[in-house]
């Protein structure tokens, strides 16, 4: 049994879905008749040569030739009858009738949903009686409108007279009419979702809503290399996570929303406001030295997740700067699907780049339909400081029961609570001014600001007979917590598929994205940080420190070290400043050389280019003199990755399939960096690289290739026994043998898994309804 798929509509701010007909007016004239032009049915055909198969056999090739997919119940339909046919490029509704001809089968079909339903039955009236005539039952015609949970239409719905053989089945728009007597009991029911009964009054229009029964719902989930397999082959650990569940509540960040939606999966980042990297880990650490994070694919080709200048410290200080990852660059509102490989069997054909896992992320597509469909999808967020510090209001500012007497103590004492009692006396805080001696318990709140959020993205999606396509632009606009920092970003995505001739398909996806950020907080917990308002005493204001500088320029001391920040000066005074610009592309050409070979060809390419530059300013405490620094790097980072499958799948038996595929992957990873750094600014407030008394620029360069070769092997045995080995080989430019050869740069990596379905082979309580046994 396979998935039917539905649509959701997601409305958080604004959301809506609209689906242009060129051809609305002849709609509403000929609805069927234009249905039969515009169906997917109508524009792909299909071709078989088959001879004694059995039923069961002919759905598995009919799925694996195109996009159709077959939902039945299994007491509905006699799949071990044998069938022997051979047609050439014809509409699957005459396939099918050549297939359930003289059967007890009939079919409904819904775009790309082919409903197999057992025949009515239709009730048959008793002969007339030679006796007295008397009053039957009142009959009623019962119509109405059968949909899903999200009010999409449903057809091929059974519709039963409870207790008798009266029965109907709904239409393509969900329609149903039938003739009951009064009081009748209505059952509704369809495969893959739970069944309704209504009992029927004197009400002649009964719409019913059908909630999804997803216990019998064969799980499709795309697995490494972007293989799509159901759930219950698989010898290994695999989550999939809807596209939905990732613009509920938008992160700007898409690994963030992986928080708490997948066990075993542990997701944390710097709290440094937008823009920032995100650190997932899989199942826990596995290496004490290296990052242990999963390798990230998009449609089947890896994705570089490179931290923009290396991952930020939470110790030090300066501009210890978080400047973001490769994730932070996808839009969650062209996000299809996430799935989850866990472990290292899961993705053991990406090789030692997915030894912590895979996650696979797969992009939404256009749909062969007639028109244009338009998605606007908008969300705000607001953030705001969490501040749980258990503070006591006891005593004040000061040392040894003392409050500060003069300006000097007020600065010594600039972060400690140990003085008098907190009484509303008046004294001399750090600013040579008199301030009333009380609690100051708002600071964290009068510090920093509500930061905001807003997201915006247009999709638009259409195709024709042989070619889809989906565009979108994103916009997102972010206004941090800390006061002059901002975040920007632009996604603009194109996806588009075309069949060329009858065995060859493209496939390609072209993303550029731009990013800029100002002012982003250090992650540091030293110099630079304004985090250190939340080490203020407590009967300090900090508004008082606002805008941290005097009329010369120069930060406003208010503690022992220079080292603890005026927060004020490091919002006000520090500037930083990164852009990124990325382009990912990626083409895919697909030729179907028999019914059970194919080969495909892929290349991508993941392009970065990104500028960071940094100021200490004139009159920054911490630095030689106080007369500032100059930090900031030229970055590009690129990937390259060709990759060759040839896939075989074959069914050996009634009983046996078998699955192979071998393939090559050449990747080319360059990181070229300059480093530009400097100290003291010659002439004061004039932040130029050529305005430094000392200044050095560095450059780093990075490249290597990776050369691979890789296999898979599957066996299923009755749809419950499964068998998956795979084996890759790697060979990496960076490994050299110790004589300097490169006979040891190459490392190989098997692996096997099983699986066993018992429950549908041992016979079990009833309140068991689903087992299985798997290791790998």
């Amino acid at each position: 049994m396979k998935k039917l798929l539905k649509r959701k509509s997601n409305f958080q701010l604004l959301k809506f879905d609209l689906k242009m007909k060129l051809s609305a007016l002849f709609l509403l004239t000929a609805l069927f008749a234009m249905h039969a032009n515009t169906s997917y049915s109508q524009r792909n055909k299909v071709s078989l040569d088959i001879s004694k198969k059995s039923v069961r056999q002919v759905l598995e090739q009919i799925e694996r030739k195109t996009d159709y997919r077959f939902v039945y119940k299994l007491d509905d339909v006699d799949l071990n009858r044998k069938v022997t046919l051979k047609v050439s490029d014809e509409l699957i509704t005459k396939v099918l009738d050549v297939i359930f001809n003289n059967s007890e089968t009939e079919y409904a079909i819904l775009d790309k949903q082919v409903f197999l339903l057992k025949k009515k039955t239709q009730s048959l009236s008793d002969p007339p009686s030679a006796g007295p005539v008397t009053p039957g039952p009142v009959q009623l015609q019962v119509t109405g409108v059968v949909t899903d949970d999200q009010d999409i239409p449903l057809p091929a719905v059974n519709i039963i007279e409870k207790g008798t053989g009266n029965g109907t089945s709904t239409d393509f728009d969900g329609n149903y009419a039938i003739t009951v007597s009064e009081g009748a009991v209505l059952v509704f029911s369809a495969m893959g979702f739970k069944p309704q009964e209504i009992t029927v009054g004197d009400e002649t229009t009964v719409n019913v809503k059908l909630l999804p029964n997803t216990e019998q719902l064969g799980e499709v989930v795309v697995t490494a290399l972007g293989i799509k397999k159901e759930k219950r082959s698989l010898t290994y650990a695999v989550t999939e996570v809807g596209g939905d569940q990732f613009t509920q509540a938008k992160e700007t960040n898409l690994a963030n929303a992986l928080s708490g939606r997948i066990a075993g999966v542990n997701v944390s980042s710097l709290a440094t406001g937008a823009g920032g990297s995100s650190r997932v880990v899989i199942r826990g650490n596995t290496s004490l030295s290296g990052d242990n994070q999963p390798l990230y694919v998009i449609n089947g080709m890896p994705m570089d997740n490179t931290t923009m200048g290396g991952s930020a410290s939470t110790s030090g200080g300066g501009f210890n700067i978080d400047h973001g990852d490769g994730t932070g660059g996808i839009n969650p509102d062209d996000i299809e699907s996430i799935s989850v490989l866990k472990g290292a069997t899961a993705a053991a054909l990406y090789g030692s780049r997915a030894s912590n896992g895979a996650i696979i992320i797969t992009t939404k597509k256009g749909a062969l339909q007639a028109g244009i469909g338009i998605e606007v999808n908008s969300s705000f967020t607001l953030d705001s400081p969490m501040d749980f510090t258990d503070w006591q209001y006891v005593y004040g500012q000061g040392n040894g029961g003392q409050k500060p007497g003069n300006q000097s103590e007020a600065v010594t004492w600039g972060r400690r609570n140990w003085g008098a009692l907190i009484d509303g006396s008046d004294y001399i805080a750090f600013d040579g001014q008199l301030h009333p001696y009380t609690a100051k318990k708002n600071n964290v709140r009068n510090f920093y600001n509500t930061g905001t959020t807003f997201t915006n993205t247009v999709a638009i999606s259409g195709g024709g007979e042989k070619t889809s396509y989906r565009f979108s632009a994103s916009d997102t606009d972010n206004k941090g917590l800390v006061p002059n920092n901002s975040f920007n970003r632009r996604i603009f995505s194109l996806n588009f598929n075309s069949r060329i001739g009858e065995k060859l398909t493209l496939e390609g996806m072209v993303q550029f994205n731009k990013s800029k950020a100002y002012n982003k907080s250090s992650a540091g917990d030293a110099t630079g940080n304004p985090n250190w308002v939340n080490m203020l005493a407590n009967t300090v204001d900090a508004r008082w420190l606002d805008p941290g500088y005097d009329e010369n320029g120069t930060e406003i001391e208010w503690n022992e070290t220079p080292y603890a920040s005026n927060p004020y000066f490091v919002a006000n005074k520090f500037k930083n400043t990164e852009v990124r610009d990325r382009f990912i592309g990626q083409f895919s050409l697909n030729y179907q050389v028999t019914e059970d070979l194919s080969v495909k060809g892929s290349v991508s390419k993941d392009y970065s280019n990104f500028n960071f530059t940094a100021i200490l300013p004139t009159g920054t405490l911490y630095t030689n003199n106080a007369a500032g620094e100059y930090h900031g790097f030229d970055l590009i980072v690129s990937e390259t990755n060709s990759m060759l499958n040839i896939n075989y799948n074959k069914d050996l038996s009634e009983d046996l399939n078998l699955g192979a595929m071998i393939g090559g992957n050449i990747r080319k990873y360059k990181n070229e960096q300059t480093s530009f750094d400097g100290t003291q600014f010659i002439i004061p407030f004039f932040y130029s690289f050529t305005n430094l008394a000392t200044s050095t620029a560095i450059p780093t360069n990075k490249h290597l290739t990776t050369n691979s070769l890789f296999a898979s092997f599957d066996l299923s045995y009755k749809d419950f026994l499964y068998i998956n080995a795979t084996a890759r080989e790697d060979w990496f430019s960076t490994l050299t043998a110790a004589d300097g050869g490169s006979s040891d740069n190459n490392i190989f990596y098997p692996s096997v898994g099983a699986g066993f379905i018992f429950s549908q082979v041992l016979k079990l309580p009833e309140w068991v309804n689903y087992g299985k046994l798997r290791g790998s």
